[in-house]
């Protein structure tokens, strides 16, 4: 669906709109989270083989991998007869994938650089980039249509909740995720904004002191942010420099951790609504019954497997998971690698919806300590380690060959020996012998351009 506006505020304009298309599906949208399970399964097997017949019609890239697959007779079951697709090959194979002539990485790349300047690619496109935390970079574009249900995906978890409900006039929003630049995070957030609801942009690229100036002035009655920029609020709450009682805290983008939870809870008597969102096109939000998150089981199609790609059972944890997007015509990605662990449930939720629902995210798979064929260790170990220091405010871990090297945002520099003490300890425990472990003090810890922390890096000179 294009649109062809002149003038200076041409993109306010398509942006108006397009939140008309997104206002006007919210109830029909809504009402999917009734269907029934067998319902849900026959849009995913309608939606399936039209989305393969598309690709292989549409994209040169698909063409290829799909030869000799009939996608009249396939079924979701043979999903797992088709090649894994990986952000490497994304990237260096952009252009080939995409399904529309006039784009190329080049002219999407284009888009994302000017993002600020005009949030609409050929007034009908949005390019999207992941935040590199973990690695190479990945870029996302969906068309007007496409956009439309990535966003009414993301207004499920609205419906009755803080963003749904009347607010006194005056009472903010405040965003700790990215300030700038194509992050869904910002572009989603910006997307959406009434010009009587602002969303006030602390992105924790600033320095942490210009951050709860804002958030002081501001009095936001929702706060939403990344786990980590929580627990650095948080942090400077309990040290009396923040000022503040939202309540509405939600979190995304990174592993939330239960003693961030318990010091919101204590803090403000606040239940954080974490979400677990993807730039390929997925958003699982909070329900209110059972502690899980449900899926969009009627827009994609996720398989959890453990980091050999062995299928993961329901109830069992899984190291990564393969993403088939399901509308997303323009970029398919079909079985596409997410290097997120998590653990699928079956059965129905105690709220009625058959939509399946995910517990227990534990971060990325890809991120792993390797010392050699001593020891390959999942990152999780030292957070849990480091993450409940009283007196760190933020960390970050880099490998090295024999150990560790780590940054600590703290105003007690004498427990410095204690928590190296304390890592020493916890990698010898993980099976390193002698380690060597380094901890340093520092003012502050340089973020990513969409706002979130690095807090492991496991490449050598990384």
């Amino acid at each position: 669906m294009s649109r062809v506006l002149t003038g200076p505020n041409r993109s306010e304009e398509l942006r108006r709109l397009h939140q008309a298309d997104v206002a006007s599906g919210v109830l029909p949208h809504a009402k999917r989270l009734r269907w029934s399970a067998e319902r849900l399964d026959s849009e995913r097997q309608t939606r399936l083989r039209d989305l393969l017949a598309w690709s292989i019609e549409h994209s040169p890239f698909h063409a290829e991998r799909l030869e000799g697959v009939d996608p009249t007779v396939f079924t979701e079951a043979d999903l797992s007869s088709l090649p894994v697709m990986t952000k490497d090959e994304l990237m260096s194979e952009y252009s080939w994938v995409l399904t529309n002539p006039k784009l190329s990485l080049e002219v999407v790349e284009d888009s994302v650089e000017h993002v600020d300047e005009d949030e609409y690619l050929q007034d009908r496109f949005h390019a999207v980039t992941s935040s590199g935390s973990s690695g190479r970079r990945g870029v996302f574009v969906y068309d007007w249509d496409e956009w439309t249900t990535l966003a009414l995906m993301q207004s499920r978890s609205r419906l009755g909740t803080a963003e749904n409900l009347p607010r006194p006039p005056g009472k903010a929003t405040a965003s700790l995720f990215a300030g700038a630049g194509a992050h869904l995070s910002r572009v989603m957030r910006t997307f959406l904004a009434k010009p009587n609801d602002p969303v006030h942009h602390f992105p924790m690229t600033l320095p942490v002191a210009d951050v709860i100036r804002g958030l002081n002035a501001t009095q936001p009655e929702l706060l939403m942010g990344y786990p980590s920029a929580i627990d650095l609020v948080v942090r400077e709450a309990q040290a009396g420099r923040l000022r503040i009682s939202p309540r509405y805290v939600e979190t995304g983008g990174e592993l939330l951790m239960d003693q961030t939870r318990e010091a919101v809870r204590e803090l403000w008597g606040v239940e954080i609504d974490d979400s677990w969102a993807v730039v390929e096109g997925a958003y699982a939000f909070p329900c209110g019954q059972g502690g899980a998150m449900h899926l969009p089981d009627d827009l994609i199609i996720v398989e959890p497997v453990d980091l050999s790609g062995r299928p993961v059972p329901p109830g069992e944890p899984a190291a990564k998971l393969y993403l088939t997007n399901l509308y997303n015509r323009t970029q398919p990605l079909i079985r596409f690698e997410i290097a997120d662990g998590l653990t699928l449930l079956d059965g129905t939720c105690l709220c009625g919806s058959a939509h399946r629902r995910i517990v227990d995210l534990t971060g990325r798979a890809d991120i792993v300590f390797e010392y050699g064929d001593e020891v390959k260790m999942h990152p999780m170990v030292l957070r849990l380690e480091l993450h409940d220091e009283r007196y760190v405010a933020e960390y970050q871990v880099r490998r090295t060959t024999r150990g560790a090297c780590i940054k600590v945002v703290t105003d007690r520099p004498d427990e410095l020996d204690q928590i190296r003490d304390r890592v020493v300890r916890t990698l010898r425990i993980a099976g390193l012998r002698d380690p060597e472990v380094t901890v340093h003090a520092v003012d502050r810890l340089e973020r990513l351009a969409s706002g979130k922390l690095r807090q492991f890096i496991p490449r050598l000179g990384a």
